[in-house]
C-alpha cells in the first residue's frame, strides 16, 4: 500500500519517479517480484492500482517498484481528475465509507499484462545533464491473459467489491457467487480460469466444493486459490488436501494476493502452452 496525503503530493512523486516509485517502508518484496502496488490517496480514500515489479538496488534507494509506460501513464491520468468518485464496481475511487484495510480501487483503463523485467542497473543509461535514468526495452515475461476470467466465491458483499475492484483493475474478468451451491452451477455452466474461494459459506463449505472440483474431470485443473479467515496451520493442511492450488488469509494484503493470482494465472497458462 502506498499512501499519498493528498492528489497533489501524488502527482509529485509521478513527475519525479520516472517510472519508478520507493517500495513502501516496511514491506519486504523479493527481488524481481511482480506485485500488486496499490495506491491510497488523501482522507477521501480514493485509490487506484497497478502492476509493477519489485527491484533491489545499492543504497540508499535499496529497492524500487517499476511500471510500465502504459501503467504509468494511467496513473498520472487518475490523479489529474481526483475529485471523481465512483464505486469499486466502476472505475474510479472508493467511496469514503469503504474500509481502509485493505483500500483498493481502480482508475482508468487496467494493465493487460503484468510488467516485464526492469534492466538492472548495469543496463540504465543517464540522459543529458544527468537527468533521470531510462531503462533498455527488456524481453517480456509471460504475461497474465488478457480478460482471464475469475470466479470469486464469497458471502460477504465488502470482499466481493474490494477483491472485484482489485482483479478488475489489473485487466481480468470477475464474476461473483454467493454460496458454493451457485458457484458449482456457473463452474458447469462457462468456463473460468481461476476460482477464489472463501472457506465459510452457507450451505457447502469451501472446502466441500474445492474436492467435489478435483473429482470432477472437466474442473479437476481449475486453479483454486482459497481467500479465508480460517488462519490455524491445520485449516490449510486440509484445504491443500482437498485440491487448493494456493492459500490466503484475511485479513490480507492486496499486492499479496495480486501477486498470488498473477503467479497461479501464469502457472495455468504455461502448463496449458505445453500441452501437446
Amino acid at each position: 500500500m502506498l499512501r499519498y496525503a493528498d492528489p497533489q503530493s501524488f502527482a509529485l512523486a509521478l513527475r519525479d519517479g520516472d517510472l519508478e516509485l520507493p517500495l513502501p517502508s516496511g514491506e519486504v518484496v523479493r527481488d524481481g517480484e511482480w506485485v500488486l502496488a496499490v495506491f491510497e490517496i488523501g482522507d477521501l480514500q480514493q485509490a487506484t492500482a497497478a502492476a509493477a515489479r519489485a527491484v533491489h538496488q545499492p543504497a540508499p534507494q535499496a529497492a524500487v517498484l517499476t511500471f510500465e509506460q502504459r501503467d504509468w501513464e494511467r496513473l498520472q491520468g487518475f490523479v489529474k481528475e481526483p475529485g471523481k468518485k465512483k464505486g469499486p464496481a466502476g472505475s474510479g475511487a472508493l467511496p469514503a465509507d469503504r474500509p481502509t484495510q485493505p483500500s483498493l480501487g481502480v482508475g482508468g483503463t487496467p494493465p493487460t499484462d503484468p510488467p516485464s523485467r526492469p534492466a538492472s542497473s548495469s543496463q540504465r543509461t543517464t540522459g543529458s545533464g544527468g537527468a533521470k535514468r531510462k531503462a533498455q526495452e527488456p524481453a517480456r515475461a509471460p504475461s497474465t491473459p488478457k480478460g482471464a476470467r475469475v470466479l470469486l466465491v464469497d458471502d460477504e458483499r465488502d470482499i466481493r467489491e474490494v477483491v472485484g475492484a482489485m482483479l478488475d483493475a489489473v485487466g481480468l474478468s470477475v464474476e461473483a457467487a454467493t454460496s458454493s451451491e451457485e458457484a458449482l452451477e456457473r463452474l458447469r455452466a462457462s468456463a473460468f480460469d481461476l476460482l477464489l474461494l472463501d472457506w465459510n459459506l452457507p450451505g457447502m463449505t469451501g472446502l466441500e466444493l474445492c474436492r467435489l472440483i478435483r473429482k470432477d474431470t472437466r474442473l479437476a485443473t481449475l486453479p483454486v486459490l482459497f481467500l479465508t479467515a480460517h488462519a490455524a496451520p491445520q485449516d490449510v493442511v486440509d484445504a491443500f488436501a482437498s485440491g487448493a492450488d494456493d492459500y490466503v488469509v484475511k485479513p490480507f494484503r492486496a499486492p499479496e494476493l495480486g501477486a498470488r493470482v498473477f503467479g497461479l494465472l501464469r502457472r495455468a497458462r504455461m502448463t496449458s502452452a505445453a500441452k501437446p
